[in-house]
């Protein structure tokens, strides 16, 4: 994960994983990774108290960053 960086933290996995589908559809690999048991709760929507990280490469940070901020603004 050397060349990762993290885009956005979010409350929960459903969340980061919308994300993250929303970031390929756009040509940009992301990879969620929390501390939840690797999603195994039978409760999606759970708050992850460290929360749940959405990384990208970073040469595509800028443009993901982009990205999600028109997202959010739908």
């Amino acid at each position: 994960m050397k060349d990762l960086v993290v885009v956005k933290i979010f409350n929960t996995r459903l969340e980061a994983q919308i994300a993250k589908g929303f970031l390929q559809a756009n040509k940009i690999t992301a990879f969620v990774t929390a501390d939840d048991e690797a999603s195994a709760s039978p409760f999606p929507m759970a708050v992850d108290p460290s929360g749940v990280k959405l990384y990208v490469a970073e040469k595509d940070s800028k443009k993901a960053d982009e990205l999600l901020k028109k997202y959010n603004d739908k």
